[in-house]
């Protein structure tokens, strides 16, 4: 058959957009073996929370691949008889491959081989706790729920023993959120978990070591170690008018500055981005105290904002001694403010005058006398 030029030339695009396609999509593949398996098990996986039947075990053996554009969790589970409903994390990126083998049945127990670091970091954990993990499926499937409760908490305490001497990764991150979770859970129904102080230490010490990229986690588990302090400071500052925890989390990040600033239409606004554990912060606060005693009584408002990285109970304590009205945000929220201000970091100060107009920006405290004469010139 001979194609016309029309013909030959949509052919060629067509070839070309397939092999363009082709060679975009990124795959790393699993392959495993495990003597336990009975032919026709069906072997389900994913990434994230999604997973799908990818292979049919035969002779022990299972191998599939699976679309990976960057760095990510994937799950691995089996259905078939004997299997338990428990699922591997096996951690992926584009053509790697991965082996995963183990004797019997206990699939999150099982060796994988990969050169992914943060899959050595989670083989470290599981090995370090593999008894009780071992015993706690026993206990699991065996459905002795008067069991489950007491060995998942000495679980929890395994794992937090170990956490500290890992790297600070996605594997420890994850596990750390898993604990944190169960802590808050436990918390609600029981009124204790018995290593909270052990896991606020672990929380704080995981938040200072970790890389970029895990922010909305470490939020999330913040939120869980300190669910129960949270609610009583809650509690406790409901009447305080000058104090603002969580009050304004259903405020959309981009509107939070305009409506914080609404409040104090007319008057000067000096707006402190702090936290905490921010030395420098605490600092420019013990400077400027003297400062905000002379101006009492004159048309200016001292705002101070915070993220959740601040512990909720060191930060309802620190604010006793710092006069203005505080703001405790979400972790988006407080970054929406950051890159408003183009802040790589705290303490940022930014002063608004009687017009609701910004005068003036400082990352980093610039000194009492540059805010002193920052002020006065927005009160005019």
């Amino acid at each position: 058959m001979i194609l016309s030029n029309k013909q030959t030339i949509t052919t060629a695009l067509l070839v070309l957009v397939c092999m363009i396609g082709q060679a975009q999509t990124k795959t790393a593949t699993v392959t495993g073996y495990s003597p336990a398996l009975k032919n026709g098990t069906l072997v389900l996986a994913g990434t994230g929370s999604s997973g799908t039947v990818v292979d049919t075990v035969q002779s022990g053996h299972f191998a599939y691949t699976l679309p990976v554009e960057e760095f990510t969790e994937s799950n691995l589970s089996f259905y078939g008889e004997g299997c338990p409903n428990r699922y591997i994390n096996i951690f992926l990126k584009p053509d790697v491959t991965v082996k995963v083998t183990g004797n019997d049945l206990f699939v999150p127990l099982w060796k994988v081989e990969s050169p992914i670091p943060e899959q050595q970091t989670q083989n470290r954990l599981t090995e370090y706790c593999r008894d009780v993990f071992m015993e706690f499926i026993n206990v699991e499937q065996s459905r002795d729920w008067n069991k489950i409760d007491s060995i998942n908490m000495v679980l929890m305490k395994k794992e937090m023993d170990i956490l500290p001497s890992l790297p600070v990764d996605a594997a420890t991150i994850r596990a750390l959120m898993h604990i944190s979770e169960w802590a808050m859970i436990t918390a609600k129904e029981r009124k204790d978990f018995p290593y909270m102080e052990q896991l606020k230490e672990l929380e704080k010490t995981v938040a200072a070591r970790a890389p970029k990229g895990f922010e909305d986690m470490l939020a999330e588990i913040h939120t869980y170690v300190y669910a129960k302090e949270e609610q009583q400071i809650a509690e406790e500052l409901a009447s305080n008018e000058s104090v603002f925890f969580k009050k304004y989390d259903d405020i959309a990040p981009e509107n939070i500055l305009q409506t914080i600033l609404d409040k104090y239409k007319g008057k000067a606004v000096l707006i402190d981005i702090w936290a905490t554990w921010c030395g420098p912060c605490r600092a420019g606060h013990k400077a400027m105290a003297p400062m905000k005693e002379e101006m009492k009584g004159q048309n200016i408002q001292f705002v101070y904002i915070t993220p959740p990285s601040s512990p909720p109970t060191t930060w309802q304590e620190m604010i006793k001694d710092i006069d203005g009205h505080h703001y405790y945000l979400t972790e988006d929220q407080y970054h929406y403010i950051l890159n408003k201000y183009e802040a790589p970091g705290i303490p940022t100060y930014a002063i608004y005058n009687t017009k609701g107009k910004q005068t003036y920006k400082s990352i980093g405290f610039p000194g009492l006398d540059t805010i002193k004469k920052e002020i006065e010139k927005a009160l005019k």
